[in-house]
């Protein structure tokens, strides 16, 4: 904790809700992080099987708490705040009454159920579908909107319903008392046309895919847009000061990127947390599938495409919960995080790990990976250990956002030629070198771990007039950290990439077709 006169400085707050915590951030015009505060969260609750649900309120409360720790802890005051901007996780959907008042807890972005009795579509689109042969996709898209699982299953919530949206909302609509939400948040099963960057036409077919309406749809809001104030009733909750204006930002990963990237096409930005992802940063509207949308970028008039694994390094925590237990008790006597022993532990595993590969789709997708997907080991002999499968699952990560850069390479402006990456695993020297060679590019981090709460203080900034646009701040207030080269081992996997690594899929895809 940084302990310094600041009685003449003006800050910005950025509130970062994440999966595991919920953090406050104090950052400067420089984009130098001043102090913070974290509260660790109940990331959902399980009321039945592949179920992850939060009570709305819950959240809101973590926020007051975590901000009143803030000026507890530190030596900042709610009158040097002068912006305030939020980001949270994605696709996290609540249910609202015509007081705005949850209906039901908010379904958050690990639930696993499906709706099963999907809206119907009009003739025309049925057969638009069938020819492009898009019908078992569009209908796995349906069955995954939570708008439709409630309409199925808790039609008296369905009914009672006025307004829809993410947990992004809901915290702005507390603060503020202004039900609205950035147009860099509308990440989910909503009818939101990310080429517009609003809510769809009425004749679009995700109205027909998803049962709601367009006056169901909240409000949205260009990143670095004044959102609304703060309000006296968030004020006595939060320690705020009355009539902070709050600015828009955007969810997590768009806030990465942003931090990662700095809005310059020839980066590539990767993140590995929980879900990884890989994604660039372009002005023009691409597709990097077919029907796989960019997502509006917190930089102005841009767009993120992005390519995900929902099941990233938490593929690594898995299994280190469910055989390594051995490893966290080793871990916990050095007085380190298991995952830095795991690390000192595979560091002289030869790459490839003796014929050893992961497939990591453990979690399927619309349209990259498909609906049928699943995660696949192959190459196991009886001389692999537990640290040979450790690295494996971090090289396959890696191997898969490697094929989705390949991809997103194929509709880049620029030819990409640096990645930065963000997230948990880039903590690790072990698993930045490997990625280096992997991807055989240089690779940096980014000088701070908050990458989501720099996104979002970075539009903060622009809101509030330190600079006039986003990407302009973004440019300032971004610094660098260690930069990793490619070494000797670079060619060799580039080598299990073509030979193994890229065809595992599309050997076992039809396996997968047929459960």
């Amino acid at each position: 904790m940084l302990d310094i006169n600041t009685s003449q400085n003006q800050y910005l707050i950025t509130i970062d809700y994440g999966t595991q915590s919920v953090r406050a951030l104090v950052f400067d015009s420089n984009g130098q992080l001043i102090t913070k505060s974290m509260r660790q969260v109940i990331p959902y609750n399980v009321p039945e099987l592949g179920w992850a649900e939060q009570d709305a309120n819950y959240c809101w409360q973590q926020v007051c708490e975590v901000l009143k720790q803030l000026w507890r802890e530190s030596n900042i005051t709610p009158s040097q705040i002068i912006g305030i901007s939020l980001t949270t996780q994605r696709n996290c959907v609540i249910h609202l009454d015509r007081e705005y008042r949850p209906l039901r807890p908010i379904i958050m972005w690990p639930d696993n159920r499906r709706a099963h009795k999907l809206p119907p579509f009009s003739p025309w689109w049925k057969v638009a579908f069938g020819v492009i042969g898009m019908t078992r996709r569009l209908n796995y898209f349906q069955g995954e909107s939570e708008c439709n699982w409630v309409v199925e299953h808790q039609p008296d919530v369905a009914e009672k319903t006025d307004k829809i949206g993410f947990l992004s909302a809901w915290l702005n609509y507390k603060l503020s008392g202004v039900l609205a939400d950035s147009v860099a948040s509308q990440v989910g099963y909503l009818p939101f046309n990310y080429k517009k960057r609003k809510w769809g036409m009425p004749w679009a077919w995700q109205w027909e895919a998803i049962d709601v309406t367009r006056n169901q749809m909240i409000d949205v809001i260009e990143p670095g847009e004044v959102l609304g104030q703060v309000n006296e009733q968030a004020h006595a909750e939060t320690g705020l000061t009355a009539g902070t204006p709050i600015i828009s930002a955007g969810a997590d990963k768009a806030c990465e990127t942003l931090t990662s990237g700095t809005a310059s096409p020839n980066i590539a930005s990767i993140s590995l947390g929980t879900a990884a992802t890989v994604s660039i940063t372009q002005q023009e509207y691409k597709e990097a599938y077919r029907y796989l949308p960019a997502y509006p970028s917190l930089v102005e008039k841009s767009f993120i495409n992005e390519i995900i694994l929902q099941r990233g390094f938490w593929l690594l925590s898995h299994f280190i919960e469910q055989y390594g237990q051995e490893d966290v008790q080793e871990a916990q006597r050095l007085g380190i995080k298991t995952e830095e022993f795991i690390c000192r532990k595979i560091v002289d595993i030869l790459p490839g790990c003796n014929g050893l590969v992961v497939q990591p789709f453990w979690a399927p997708g619309v349209i990259y990976p498909g609906p049928e997907a699943r995660g696949s080991i192959v190459g196991f002999t009886p001389d692999h250990t537990r640290f040979d499968l450790y690295r494996a699952l971090i090289e396959g990560i890696l191997l898969s956002l490697k094929q989705g850069l390949l991809r997103l390479e194929k509709i880049s402006p620029k030819k990409i030629d640096l990645i930065r990456i963000s997230g948990g695993g880039s903590q690790s020297d072990v698993v930045m070198q490997i990625a280096s060679d992997v991807f055989n590019l240089p690779c940096e981090r980014v000088q701070t771990h908050e990458t989501s709460g720099l996104g979002a203080a970075i539009a903060c900034a622009k809101g509030v007039g330190f600079y006039d646009t986003i990407s302009a701040g973004a440019k300032a207030m971004v610094k660098h950290g260690k930069r990793f080269e490619p070494s000797e081992n670079a060619t060799l996997y580039q080598q299990i990439y073509d030979k193994k690594s890229s065809k595992i899929y599309s050997y076992l895809r039809p396996f997968y077709n047929k459960y």
